[in-house]
């Protein structure tokens, strides 16, 4: 389970350290059974950030994005009478338990797409969908105040932005990424990107051009049948992508090692001490001796 995983992984911290190398992030969504609230799951010491998952897609009723935390965690919506943003998440709960997490010094990131979402951006309109998204984000969850009566968590704001795209086009997810940055230089505080692609580097949905441009990489060993955490294949894979994290000479984008807290009958669930025993691995000299300074921790899924 996810405590026994975290007490493995990491030690507690009092607050997330960007350049620190043993981080515990930890994804909150909607998996079946989940009892836990996003104020528990901060509390826990050992959690240095959370990722809320999901934004399924950048145009949804009335071209504004689908915000899907499920029914426990964010059942609100905006009348379905009404003319801006019908449908739209209300979530002033979610949103208090969002700056009591902050206040306990850990970050908590907003994730845009999952296995089950839609957020492709037209490859044929020189990045202006992807930086009208940009904007929109901004507006609803960062720091913006284009729409300050539409934001779901009301003057609550993330602190970054997570792309889990995994259907479609990686096409513009830079342009993305660098829109979001530009907004970022003007912020009152530190904010990030990460990104979470999939082991197998042979699965393009997130582009290494958009890799180079993020804070945090939190690779997943999970859902793959090649390299997988309990598969054969899962050090070489690990070797694959050290060895092609981009700007080698600095010390971001971190490395996160990416793991299953329960087991959702794919490939990659493994107990808590083999996955003690992955982390202790990753973390090998040999194996980082280009740049020791890669790592950042570990992520758990859920």
């Amino acid at each position: 389970g996810l405590l026994s995983l975290i007490s493995y992984a990491a030690p507690s911290h009092q607050a997330f350290d960007a350049n620190g190398t043993t981080n515990m992030v930890v994804y909150f969504s909607q998996s079946s059974g989940k009892s836990a609230s996003l104020a528990s799951t901060c509390a826990d010491p050992s959690v240095d950030m959370v990722v809320l998952g999901f934004i399924r897609s950048f145009n949804g009723t009335a071209g504004y994005p689908t915000l899907d935390m499920g029914p426990t965690f964010c059942p609100g919506r905006r009348p379905s009478n009404e003319t801006t943003a019908p449908g739209l998440a209300v979530c002033p709960q979610l949103a208090q338990q969002i700056q009591g997490c902050q206040d306990q010094g850990k970050k908590v990131m907003l994730s845009i797409g999952g296995s089950t979402s839609n957020t492709t951006f037209d490859s044929n309109d020189d990045g202006r969908s992807a930086r009208d998204a940009a904007a929109q984000l901004w507006n609803l969850f960062g720091e913006g105040n284009a729409e300050t009566e539409l934001r779901p968590f009301g003057n609550v704001t993330v602190d970054g932005f997570d792309i889990d795209n995994e259907v479609g086009s990686s096409d513009n997810y830079d342009v993305f990424t660098s829109a979001m940055r530009d907004y970022f230089n003007t912020a009152s505080k530190p904010m990030y990107m990460s990104a979470a692609p999939l082991c197998q580097m042979s699965n393009k949905t997130i582009s290494m051009d958009t890799l180079a441009l993020v804070d945090f990489i939190f690779v997943r060993f999970y859902n793959a049948q090649k390299c997988s955490l309990g598969t054969r294949g899962w050090t070489a894979s690990l070797q694959q992508w050290y060895n092609a994290l981009p700007n080698p000479a600095s010390s971001f984008p971190k490395f996160y090692l990416t793991g299953l807290s329960f087991d959702n009958g794919n490939t990659g669930y493994v107990s808590a001490e083999d996955f003690a025993s992955a982390v202790d691995f990753a973390m090998r000299p040999d194996l980082m001796k280009f740049n020791a300074a890669k790592f950042g921790g570990v992520t758990l899924w859920d």
